[in-house]
């Protein structure tokens, strides 16, 4: 098995935990107490991973295109993955409070 096919899958995954706890390792670094993690901040990028996963097939008629992504390419489309997520939830809090 070629390890090269996984890399840009890995750099996906990375870019989605850099999504999650960079923007939270930035707040903690401004104020460590005021700032704890909550499972509230993962779960609506998860979410959306799981759904832009969904979907991908639809899109995109042979997944292992992704795999020749280049890492880059791969690492930011796990970042924005999360990005939709957090901002869709974002805007949902607003509308319900």
């Amino acid at each position: 098995m070629d390890v090269s096919l996984l890399l840009p899958w890995l750099s996906l995954l990375v870019g989605l935990a850099a999504r999650i706890f960079v923007p939270w390792l930035a707040k903690r670094q401004k104020d460590a107490d005021a700032s704890q993690f909550e499972w509230s901040y993962v779960w609506p990028q998860l979410l959306s991973v799981v759904l832009i996963l969904a979907v991908l097939p639809l899109v995109v008629s042979d997944l292992s295109l992704v795999s020749n992504l280049p890492y880059q390419a791969a690492w930011l489309l796990g970042w924005a993955a999360g990005d939709i997520g957090r901002q869709t939830y974002k805007v949902m809090a607003r509308d319900e409070g």
